[in-house]
């Protein structure tokens, strides 16, 4: 028999080069690898039986990834053309393999050598870690379980790891910024948090990214975590797994830990959506050459592009003269600059990742900081808004009741029954003034304020009044919510949704009985339906091969699989898989606005 083990892998990082040299160095049967841009090859001849060890093997050996598309086994096909496997030098940045992972589990070694996995430009010892701890063992076991008892005696422990120099405590310390929750064991997650098996397949990818979870009732009220969700993720470099697991020997199921990868994912319905960019994604680069040097700084990323192709990174340097695209929110810094939509910028993104030059779309773009957009575009018209969300004068909840009073006579009638029957929410309402992160997109303010109206938030943090009513929403077990009325008005500008409907449905909901829960589920599940409405308007005007998604407002799970179940009966959905989908995708997509 002559068969093909095939994999689609998407990152340029050169782990499956290292990865399949890897098994071919393992295998006892002779093997021949192959790559053909990101298709991945490994042919073998045998007889059934040796096959089947060698496909057991290499399950064994190949981890879950952020960036595997596909993986399948079939009759080999000698007319393919494919280049031999040729060696990738790139800078890596790997936490662990699975043959890895076993051997630190094993012997809580962190130190094996490997060709795979690793950190390529960061080296550390045990001769390190000693020096830096204090602590003298003559195993790396000894060490690590002495490493543990400190953290417990101490409550905390500062330690040298492959993502930087670590501060661990325990959960009953003082939180402090920047820091997420390690969780030591995988198998006891659940018991702890709110998390489906799809949050949990990507917190166990070899990237080892962390996943937005809020903690179960009891989990929270042991551990005085007061934050509606925080970032979890499990251990990501070989020290770091092997102090988790002698934590775990300990019954420390958790621990915060600063230096969280900016690495994050959102997980719904088998879509693992990229929100931040971590590890080795950048720098990413596409062979599409552009006519002008153009250049475009976003959010802290930046990208360029000429005759040579395009290329982003956090930083890069300029060698000639280029045009500059500013976004239209941004404050003015270069003369003659290119103003530009970052929700069309999001989109190109999408578009060039998928090759969808000559097709028309219609564009979803809710970011949680930044202006969100639907609009649609085809190569005849270009791009036109449908919806903009640019409501920058109600800003507080107080503004907000009084502005739903003044609408009509309806609405003075429903604020006073309001005031009458919720005399003490209404006091609230007046009385909560948002002063921290208050710079946020109209469709996490509208989010804000339902939380305030609803009664989940006595705070001044806008994103942290979001939060709640998203943290509230997750624990809503029902099929459908109430219809929240998300609904446009015609004015100067063009198509505008109207915050003041969306609030003032909600308030009527509350009168007629409902519980926090369902009216917080209610404001996701209808901009789900909301969003599907657009979409079937896009095709009606423009007859639309699919739609995008962006922006990091759909790192909440609940809206990706509603907007994905709502959408997908009619349309193809796309999406950045290579690039995050927010901030990175709109500095990519900026630099080739214009030569659609």
């Amino acid at each position: 028999m002559h068969i093909a083990f095939k994999f689609t892998y998407t990152h340029s990082n050169g782990l499956f080069i290292r990865l399949l040299n890897r098994i071919n160095e393992l295998s006892t049967l002779p093997l021949s690898l192959y790559q053909n841009g990101t298709e991945f090859r490994i042919e073998a001849s045998a007889d059934q039986t040796s096959l089947e060890a060698l496909a057991e093997q290499i399950s064994l050996l190949v981890p879950q990834s952020l960036f595997l598309e596909e993986y399948k086994i079939e009759e080999a096909n000698t007319e393919v053309a494919s280049k031999i496997l040729s060696k990738n030098d790139a800078p890596y940045e790997v936490p662990y393999c699975p043959e890895c992972q076993e051997k630190v589990i094993n012997t809580l070694n962190p130190f094996h050598p490997c060709t795979v996995c690793g950190f390529s430009e960061l080296s550390i010892s045990m001769d390190d870690l000693t020096t830096y701890t204090g602590i003298q063992a003559s195993k790396e076991k000894d060490f690590f379980l002495q490493l543990a008892t400190v953290l417990e005696e101490k409550g905390e422990i500062v330690l040298p790891t492959y993502n930087g120099t670590r501060r661990f405590a325990l959960l009953h310390t003082k939180e402090q910024n920047d820091q997420g929750i390690l969780f030591c064991d995988p198998t006891d997650i659940s018991d702890k948090f709110l998390i489906t098996q799809c949050e949990l397949d990507s917190l166990m990818t070899v990237e080892k990214p962390s996943v937005r979870l809020k903690p179960k009732l009891m989990f929270r009220a042991e551990n005085t975590l007061d934050q509606p969700f925080y970032p979890v993720f499990f251990a990501d470099d070989k020290i770091t797994l092997a102090l988790s697991i002698a934590l775990k020997k300990k019954d420390i199921d958790a621990v915060y830990s600063d230096h969280v990868s900016t690495l994050r994912v959102a997980t719904a319905l088998d879509e693992k959506l990229i929100i931040t960019s971590g590890r080795d994604m950048l720098p990413f680069s596409m062979d599409i050459p552009l006519k002008q040097p153009s250049f475009c700084e976003y959010n802290g990323f930046q990208a360029c592009g000429d005759v040579n192709g395009l290329q982003l990174n956090k930083i890069l340097a300029l060698q000639k003269p280029t045009i500059r695209y500013v976004a239209n929110d941004a404050a003015p810094t270069f003369a003659n600059a290119i103003r530009f939509e970052p929700a069309h910028a999001a989109m190109r993104s999408i578009v060039l990742e998928h090759g969808l030059d000559e097709q028309s779309l219609c564009g979803i773009h809710f970011s949680r900081t930044h202006p969100s957009h639907i609009f649609s575009f085809s190569r005849k018209i270009g791009y036109t808004p449908m919806v903009l969300f640019r409501d920058n004068t109600i800003c507080q909840p107080k503004h907000m009741l009084e502005a739903i009073r003044t609408m009509d006579e309806g609405g003075m009638r429903l604020v006073n029954n309001f005031q009458k029957s919720f005399p003490d929410l209404c006091d609230t309402i007046e009385q909560v003034k948002f002063t921290s992160h208050t710079d946020i997109s109209d469709i996490t303010k509208i989010w804000s304020m339902a939380a305030v109206f609803i009664g989940l938030y006595e705070g001044s943090d806008a994103l942290e009044s979001c939060e709640k009513l998203e943290s509230t929403a997750i624990e809503f077990n029902g099929k459908s919510g109430p219809r929240i009325d998300y609904k446009v008005i015609n004015t100067e500008e063009g198509y505008q949704l109207d915050p003041r409907l969306a609030i003032r449905s909600a308030m009527s909901f509350k009168l007629a009985g409902l519980d926090e829960y369902l009216l917080s589920f209610g404001f996701i599940d209808s901009l789900a339906d909301f969003i599907a409405q657009q979409a079937e308007n896009a095709d009606a005007n423009i007859g639309i091969h699919g739609v995008t998604l962006s922006g990091g407002l759909f790192e909440n799970r609940q809206l990706l699989m509603r907007a994905y179940n709502a959408l997908s009966i009619n349309y193809p959905i796309y999406r950045n898989k290579r690039l995050s989908i927010d901030d990175a995708n709109v500095a990519f997509g900026a630099i080739t606005l214009g030569s659609e």
